[in-house]
């Protein structure tokens, strides 16, 4: 049965009122309403939504200035893989938001305001000044600053759709089971077991709460990038879990690909509570040969992330074609074939080769 919004119950413009004395009846703005009026009105709420916090759990001890903290490190990655301080993005900026890849300078790429001076230093100091060693340490920090910008950023897509109801009032009286937004809310809901998780690491100094799989190829690449999923299946399609059950909360794994001293690295990372789950994905994980690793990456990581950083000059090289599959795993090809029935093979080579950039 399709649930629509109560009259008592709390208004989604995010007012904090209840819908009968808030949204209820009142009239769309016109100029919202307006397509010829798109493009701006997405840039004004994508700055309206923004949210500066710190979300490490001490809070008393925060500095007072929220900054733009790097989730792939500036001087370390993307200075690196910069070409005249540039790299491109499958993430859009807020003046074309339908580019398959944008180019971002590197100082502006993968910033988000989700940490204070103070935390995203102290913090994440051991990775910034010091050489990945696949300790427990290094291994929490990726996948903790993999996970703290994913959160930050659902949280902003919650603040967009409550911006949007703010000026088409109307869209309150769809039905729930047709909300766009209602998933970003179940994966909010799904983060706050594992994000208190992360707290309590960071407060008592006791990393060793996830599992991993850390495959390292002897080489440099021109890209990095970080990203989270819930898989439904595994390697071979068998279930996992079932991400239409509302009532379980889905479990993830984050991943992080990376290059330092010569190495590339990439980590497959879940919290040591979800082992039962992803005991056989890890055993196929691990089972892989050096171009089945590779396949995995090229095809999981445009599947899950926006939050992937390639060389502008590598990236022009690529014939179009080539470009054109990245883009449709960017824009959901694996997604509209997985609805159709069809299992979408990660272990098969694409097209095109990150690691050939």
């Amino acid at each position: 049965m399709n649930k629509k919004i109560g009259r008592n119950d709390q208004c989604p413009c995010g007012s904090g009122k209840k819908y009968k004395i808030c949204c209820l009846g009142k009239n769309d703005d016109e100029e919202f309403s307006n397509p010829i009026n798109f493009l701006n009105n997405y840039k004004t709420l994508k700055k309206e939504s923004r949210i500066k916090q710190c979300l490490h759990p001490d809070n008393a001890s925060c500095s007072e200035k929220i900054i733009g903290a790097h989730s792939l490190q500036n001087n370390k990655l993307l200075k690196r893989i910069s070409s005249n301080g540039n790299v491109y993005m499958p993430c859009p900026k807020a003046d074309n938001p339908f580019a398959p890849v944008t180019k971002w300078g590197r100082k502006e790429a993968t910033v988000f305001t989700g940490f204070c001076g103070h935390h995203d230093k102290s913090i994440f100091q051991p990775i910034e000044d010091g050489v990945f060693d696949k300790s427990d340490l290094h291994i929490f920090l990726y996948t903790y600053r993999c996970f703290a910008v994913e959160y930050h950023k659902k949280q902003e897509v919650i603040n967009f759709q409550k911006n949007i109801f703010k000026r088409k009032p109307s869209l309150m009286e769809m039905s729930m089971d047709d909300d766009p937004f209602g998933g970003m809310h179940m994966a909010v809901d799904d983060f706050q077991p594992v994000k208190q998780i992360f707290d309590d690491a960071l407060l008592t100094g006791k990393y060793d709460v996830l599992s991993s799989v850390v495959w390292e190829f002897p080489i440099t690449i021109n890209f990095a990038a970080t990203g989270f999923e819930a898989p439904s299946t595994d390697l071979k399609g068998k279930k996992i879990q079932n991400l239409l059950d509302v009532e379980t909360l889905a479990k993830h794994i984050f991943i992080s690909v990376f290059s330092e001293e010569n190495k590339t690295y990439c980590i497959v990372s879940w919290l040591k509570s979800n082992d039962d789950l992803f005991k056989e994905y890890r055993q196929q994980l691990e089972e892989l040969n050096i171009q089945q690793r590779k396949n995995y990456i090229n095809n999981t990581l445009p599947i899950i992330s926006e939050n992937i950083t390639l060389n502008p000059d590598s990236w022009d090289k690529w014939d179009q074609y080539k470009k054109d599959e990245f883009g449709s795993l960017i824009w959901g090809m694996s997604e509209i074939s997985e609805l159709s029935g069809l299992t979408y093979n990660r272990l098969e080579a694409p097209i095109f080769d990150l690691f050939e950039l």
